[in-house]
């Protein structure tokens, strides 16, 4: 479970994010990463549509990512928001983890570079 400081809760925040932030996928993630520096906590949403499955495969995938972007959290600049949108197969994918990690570092980069040419 993500701490409530770093939980993405409106709407209007899920839709900026993924509409301005840069986007990244690896196996069955995709994550959009939105760098605005500040004194915040970073914050991250999850996404898991129907088409990933019933209601109890999308609350595991749900529950994996979370517990997936937990430790992630301390790698995070202050001010910075992701959301993680799942894709079928999150609840059983065994690299969830790795590709969490690894789509989250190139959002980053992606998004850092996107910012020093605003």
């Amino acid at each position: 479970m993500l701490p409530a400081a770093n939980r993405l809760r409106t709407a209007a925040d899920f839709q900026d994010t993924i509409r301005r932030g840069a986007k990244a996928s690896r196996g069955a993630v995709v994550v959009y990463v939105l760098a605005s520096p500040g004194d915040q906590a970073p914050r991250v949403g999850t996404v898991v549509s129907r088409r990933v499955g019933g209601s109890v495969i999308r609350h595991r995938a749900a529950r994996r990512i979370r517990g997936a972007m937990a430790p992630l959290l301390d790698t995070l600049p202050g001010g910075c928001r992701v959301v993680v949108r799942a894709l079928p197969g999150a609840d059983t994918d065994p690299f969830l983890a790795e590709s969490l990690r690894s789509a989250l570092k190139s959002g980053r980069e992606r998004s850092t570079r996107t910012e020093a040419t605003s």
